[in-house]
């Protein structure tokens, strides 16, 4: 697929450089940022989103959200997913500072009709946001974000919110990393009880210490929420007709 693009779009160093590696590419990147993300970077479009969000699933404006997005396996099982919610709500609200959760599971579109995930979300407050239309806007509207491998962390550290990585089968995940987990800035948990206590002890400073370090040393990020602006601009320069 490489053989046929004309552009690749970057959001950081980090990213071109896995362009380059992973992807057979050697063309022209542009180093802009990525237009889904420029969301996060208006106030006006985060609280559209989250209006939207809260009025969607009936949820009290007042609520905390959590968006728990784990990606998928291979192998199709759902059993790494499973989080018993009665446990760990009440770390949710005591590490939110709230008495008012709600938790939206969004599961990966490789899913989507073949398995059913309907026991992830049977808890009350828990809903299911698989099938809604737009993952940057469930991001913009969330207040943690828990993952296991997927890059939406790193949009969502673009807003400077809290993201954990629950990942129980890290030693034998089928699908390879690109990242050594434990250098993340994302605090990591490879099972429910150690997710308990990482909410218990979750430092925010020492995390936006960690996440700016991070970023600064190894990102590289040019995420200024102009991308869709700047690919405009390109493709004005680059079309055919002008």
């Amino acid at each position: 697929d490489s053989k046929v693009c004309d552009l690749m779009i970057s959001g950081s160093a980090m990213h071109t450089n896995l362009i380059h590696r992973a992807f057979w590419y050697d063309g022209e990147v542009l180093e802009c940022g990525i237009p889904r993300n420029d969301l996060f970077f208006h106030a006006e479009g985060i609280e559209q989103s989250r209006r939207r969000i809260t009025q969607h699933y009936g949820i009290s404006e007042q609520d905390k959200i959590v968006l728990y997005a784990p990606t998928f396996r291979n192998s199709g099982t759902i059993e790494p997913y499973r989080i018993d919610w009665s446990r760990v709500m009440p770390k949710l609200t005591e590490m939110l500072g709230s008495e008012r959760v709600s938790v939206i599971v969004r599961m990966h579109p490789n899913l989507i009709g073949k398995v059913d995930t309907s026991s992830l979300v049977a808890y009350d407050g828990v809903y299911d946001g698989t099938m809604y239309h737009d993952m940057q806007e469930l991001l913009s509207a969330s207040d943690l974000l828990i993952t296991d491998y997927s890059s939406s962390m790193f949009d969502f550290s673009l807003m400077g919110k809290p993201c954990m990585l629950y990942a129980v089968d890290a030693m034998q995940y089928d699908r390879g990393y690109y990242f050594n987990l434990r250098e993340l800035p994302y605090p990591l948990s490879e099972s429910e009880d150690e997710l308990i206590d990482t909410l218990e002890k979750f430092d925010r400073v020492e995390y936006e210490r960690r996440l700016i370090e991070f970023f600064g040393n190894n990102v590289g990020s040019k995420e200024y929420g102009h991308a869709s602006e700047e690919i405009a601009k390109w493709m004005k320069q680059h079309s055919i007709n002008k």
